[in-house]
């Protein structure tokens, strides 16, 4: 501090700066948190704070399912193995302090113990107490808020290793019973947000050129996996044929899973969930995609709202980001009520704030005479531009805005890792292969943006050739690279099976998938 104080005192702010890099101080944790200060009370005080309670009321289901019919359900030795190979490193453990390193440096003998302990689970229905404890530890949402709040902080679940690897072998199990809607792009396989936006961008492209506006209304649902009801789920799964051994384990499970809070060592009391699915669960996503499947199916069957080939697209869904679109005010309306019917009678709760409308492809005088659309009796704000799964979407589909997010974000990764040698990546250009609408000073100037972060990593002059510097370091120029994303999306989207995509792909007028973003002379080339 002595040495930090003589460069400030000498107006020395590049020493000051590098050596208060050099400090690596981390925040501690705020002395009193609602004006409780010991350990142990601020752990109950979270614990009390992160209980969630169902607009239906606490589970009436006992833990046993019903008789059904029996299937043999066994776990393989190469399943097991197939999950721990799978599964991320570097995630924090549990209470038993194992982390899943533990599991994949364990040996081959490993996966033929686990064999025997997850059958037996299976078959009697039945998962030790450990295996079903979980941490709770607090985590800051807003830094620069007030730390002393309690609303500030977000739980995250810390589960064993063990029970992560049981749950991501019973959610192999669970999508080979499960048949989801396929305007459901959220934890699929095969499909991604891209997926998504490319569904999106096609049906308002489809409409407004054949000169139709569309009404889409982008929905949120507050603390969607918190409020799922478990009487309603156990019978969707058991409408949907699932062996009753997986039943009985998944009623098992959440009936009798245990939390404690942890702050600064101290637990909190123990509590149970009285609703919603398991943060942080491999398995939560496919239940959460059951839970409201019906609702995509309810929409989609109803001839309200936009349909191109006989293919409903007037909802598209990535787990709880649901967007509706319609022909007209009328259609949107219906389709409202119909996701405000399914919310009273599911537990749901829409956000009002957050849930906005935008108009496509309508004229100036066309949006002033537009009737306020309502969601639970409140007017819903109209805006201009809205960021859809991190994608930025206008009124023209114009692309310009995305590609400057984009840029921004390229350049902060290029910063992060030059300077301090980050985990970092500079080119994910994410959903670079959707820009079909765009200025060439927007794309010229991302094209600038990521020449410049490279020279900068390379530690080379400024105004070295771009084409030299690719070639010298054997790495993609930034044209292959567009290339490849776009080559890659169209692999996908013609390889896929969701009938969205199939019908994207059948057509001829879809300008993303007929644009390949390479650049010749400035100009753009289609294909």
């Amino acid at each position: 501090m002595d040495i930090l104080a003589s460069h400030h005192s000498k107006n020395d702010f590049r020493s000051f700066w590098k050596n208060t890099n050099k400090l690596q101080c981390k925040p501690g944790l705020p002395a009193a948190i609602d004006g409780v200060s010991e350990p142990d009370k601020i752990a109950n005080l979270f614990a009390n704070h992160f209980v969630v309670k169902s607009p239906l009321g606490p589970s009436l289901s006992s833990l046993s399912a019903k008789p059904g019919v029996k299937r043999e359900v066994t776990v393989k030795v190469r399943d097991i193995a197939n999950a721990i190979k799978s599964m991320s490193r570097g995630k924090s453990p549990g209470h038993d302090g194992l982390s899943i390193e533990h599991l994949k440096y364990a040996g081959p003998h490993l996966p033929r113990v686990l064999f025997m302990l997850f059958n037996f689970c299976i078959g009697h229905g039945y998962l030790p107490s450990d295996m079903m404890r979980t941490i709770v530890v607090p985590i800051v949402k807003n830094k620069t808020g007030d730390l002393a709040d309690k609303n500030n902080y977000r739980p995250i679940s810390l589960a064993t290793v063990i029970s992560k690897v049981f749950d991501s072998v019973l959610n192999a199990r669970l999508n080979m019973y499960i048949k989801l809607h396929d305007n459901q792009f959220g934890f699929r396989p095969g499909l991604s947000t891209e997926s998504a936006v490319l569904s999106l961008k096609h049906a308002i492209t489809y409409y407004t050129t054949r000169k139709t506006p569309v009404f889409a209304c982008f929905l949120d649902l507050s603390r969607a996996f918190d409020l799922v009801s478990y009487d309603i789920l156990w019978k969707k799964l058991e409408n949907a044929h699932l062996p009753v051994e997986l039943l009985k384990v998944f009623k098992y499970w959440y009936g009798s899973q245990v939390n404690n809070v942890r702050w600064e060592g101290s637990l909190s009391a123990s509590y149970r969930l009285e609703c919603g699915v398991r943060q942080g669960g491999l398995s939560s996503p496919t239940l959460f995609n059951l839970y409201v499947d019906s609702l995509i199916d309810e929409l989609s069957s109803t001839r309200v709202g936009c349909h191109i080939d006989g293919i409903s697209v007037n909802n598209i869904s990535y787990a709880d980001d649901m967007v509706l679109l319609s022909a007209s005010v009328c259609g949107l309306r219906r389709l409202l009520a119909i996701c405000e019917t399914y919310a009273a009678s599911h537990g749901l709760v829409y956000n009002v704030k957050k849930s906005q409308v935008m108009v496509f492809g309508a004229r100036s005088k066309q949006l002033e005479g537009i009737p306020s659309i309502l969601l639970n009796n409140c007017c819903l704000q109209r805006v201009r531009k809205f960021k859809y799964l991190g994608h930025m979407l206008t009124p023209d589909l114009n692309d310009d805005d995305d590609i400057e997010r984009e840029r921004r974000a390229l350049s902060v990764r290029a910063n992060m890792l030059a300077r301090r040698f980050a985990r970092s990546y500079c080119t994910t250009f994410y959903t670079c292969s959707l820009w079909a609408r765009y200025t060439q000073k927007a794309y010229n100037a991302f094209r600038v943006q990521y020449n410049n972060a490279f020279r900068v990593l390379m530690g080379l002059p400024r105004y070295c050739s771009a084409s030299g510097m690719f070639t010298e370091a054997k790495v993609d120029c930034f044209y292959a690279t567009m290339r490849k994303r776009c080559a890659s999306l169209v692999r996908r989207v013609r390889g896929g099976t969701n009938s969205i995509l199939r019908m994207i792909a059948s057509r001829l007028d879809c300008a993303y998938l007929s644009h390949c973003c390479t650049t010749s002379g400035g100009v753009v080339r289609r294909c």
